[in-house]
Order: structure tokens, then sequence, then C-alpha cells
């Protein structure tokens, strides 16, 4: 395995594909396609690569930790990235939805994900209705 250290986009094509540089922490490097600018693979992660005739190079991942976690048999390890992602960006779309309704700053977002974010994913226990207006002594303290 070694260890990709950087990624250039060489700005060429071939056919549908993104020309990159890509070279690795143990001296090798060459040219690898890429259905985008930004490959799955990033600077940092451990690959295995093969070179090809010509120069090319063919670049294949580790599995990522979305993919361990599923193909584990006790199901431990980083677990949710692609839930929690997906989390995220309901969170994020709720937020553009609130600034486009001028009910939040733009300026707001990021504090409106964090915030909102552990409900979501289920790391904060939501009140229910009735839990917040009519547990004991609430009554007491209703605005209205």
């Amino acid at each position: 395995m070694a260890k990709i250290i950087s990624i250039a986009d060489t700005g060429e094509m071939w056919n549908e594909f993104h020309i990159l540089n890509v070279q690795f922490d143990d001296g090798g490097g060459g040219t690898a396609l890429a259905k985008s600018t930004t490959p799955p693979y990033k600077v940092g992660d451990e690959v295995e690569y093969t070179k090809k005739s010509g120069g090319g190079i063919k670049i294949q991942r580790d599995q990522t930790p979305y993919q361990k976690s599923n193909n584990s048999s006790n199901g431990s390890g980083s677990g949710n990235d692609k839930s929690e992602q997906i989390a995220r960006a309901v969170v994020f779309k709720g937020a553009v939805d609130l600034v486009a309704s001028s009910k939040l700053d733009i300026k707001n977002i990021s504090d409106f994900v964090d915030k909102y974010l552990p409900v979501l994913t289920g790391e904060v226990k939501v009140n229910t209705y009735k839990d917040h207006f009519e547990s004991e002594g609430s009554a007491d303290n209703l605005p209205f």
C-alpha cells in the first residue's frame, strides 16, 4: 500500500475521463483516469496501484469505512458515515430554505447544522409535546 501525496488535474481529457497526475509516498506515480477532477480517492489515502505501460496507473482503494462497517460481522467500526452525510445534507437543505425565507441569517447556517444534526442522527433525545408541556410543574411556566 502507498499513500497518495499529490493529485493534480492535467486539464486534459481522454474520452469522458479527466487525466490526473498522482504521486505516492513510495516514489511512484503516473497518470490516472477519473470521471471528475475530484476522484473518489484523495491526498493521504492509502491505496494499491499498478503501473500500466505508457506511464499510466490503476488505483485500487481499500474499502471505505462505510463498506467496512456494513461487511463486518459485529457491526463495529466508524459506522454510519453515509447516513450522517445524508442527515447533514437534509439539515443543510433546511437551513438554506430558512435563509431563502428570511428566517435565518446566512452566517448562521453552520450553527444551525451543528445544532440540529444530532437530532436527525438520534444523538439527542427530542422531547415530545407531552413531555415538554404537560410534565409536572411546567403548566405554571407556560407562556400563554
